[in-house]
């Protein structure tokens, strides 16, 4: 992997602030930056003169929006209520997203329950997934689903099962192998089935985190610098290389030197989850720099 060409970061890793994200990226000369929570407000609440802003940054900079980091379907599978209030922010999503010219939506796949997800709940979440790829097609927009622990589908194995029944077009996996680490009750190594998902990744997050050895509080893993953590990213950096993959890496570094809540590593936005993040998020890069320059 080639730095700064192959990486991105998301907006609210840096800053809420967008003079702070503009002069971040500009010094690591990125070519944009993936959207989320900016000037206090989460995703989905950003204002038409936000949004504004941002586009009239990324043009005058000449880059681009690589990714709008929406919460869609972060709610129950059962609750229909639910699912049609986040049916309507990505619609707003999209209209954010065709603002800043941005060709990717990124969404969840509901609230994880204390079982596996069997055939039914795949197919349901397909389904609901599906709505969203029509919805999307017509404006010219991919669906991103990432894997995410506090979701049903967390895991390399779970993408895979929910994969072989999506549709062919439309769609793609956002890859984060460090979520799979806050997994309760996951063992496998966290790249252990990029090799097959590989086809269908079209964004991948990096982020890094040390698993618990207890089961005592809700998340499974602490969050550490990038490549300090059980990911082993030097490794999987010459994996993602080696495989078709074409898309970015956007750090989601979501370590600080001061620790958060961890209820908002899972819904990140807002001043509290941004505080110490440009400081992480530039040891972070640094790390990455470094892993890229090795020998392999």
């Amino acid at each position: 992997m080639k730095f700064p060409s192959s990486f991105t970061i998301i907006s609210d890793e840096i800053s809420q602030d967008l003079p702070d994200v503009r002069r971040f990226v500009r010094a690591f000369k990125f070519s944009g930056f993936e959207l989320r929570s900016m000037a206090g407000r989460a995703f989905k609440d950003l204002t038409s003169a936000d949004i504004a802003e941002v586009g009239a940054v990324a043009r005058g900079e000449g880059w681009k929006i690589h990714g709008c980091a929406s919460p869609v379907f972060k709610c129950e599978i059962d609750k229909p209520a639910e699912i049609k209030e986040h049916i309507e922010i990505f619609k707003r999503s999209l209209e954010t997203a065709k603002a800043l010219d941005c060709k990717l939506i990124r969404v969840f796949t509901f609230l994880r329950r204390p079982t596996a997800p069997d055939a039914s709940t795949l197919s349901k979440i397909a389904a609901h997934l599906g709505e969203l790829i029509d919805l999307a097609a017509k404006a010219g927009v991919t669906v991103g689903v990432e894997n995410e622990s506090s979701c049903i589908i967390g895991t390399g194995e779970e993408v895979l099962q929910l994969s072989a029944i999506m549709p062919a077009k439309g769609w793609g996996v956002i890859w984060d192998p460090c979520n799979i680490l806050y997994v309760q009750g996951s063992t496998f190594p966290p790249t252990k089935f990029f090799p097959e998902l590989a086809p269908r990744i079209i964004h991948i997050h990096a982020k890094d985190a040390i698993r618990r050895g207890s089961a005592a509080k809700n998340y499974g893993a602490d969050a550490v610098p990038v490549g300090l953590g059980e990911v082993g990213w030097r490794a999987h950096l010459a994996e993602i290389k080696q495989s078709s993959y074409q898309g970015l890496i956007s750090l989601e570094t979501h370590w600080r030197v001061e620790q958060i809540d961890e209820k908002l590593l899972h819904l990140p936005a807002g001043y509290t989850f941004s505080k110490g993040a440009e400081e992480a998020s530039n040891a972070c890069l640094r790390n990455l720099q470094a892993l890229c320059s090795l020998p392999e």
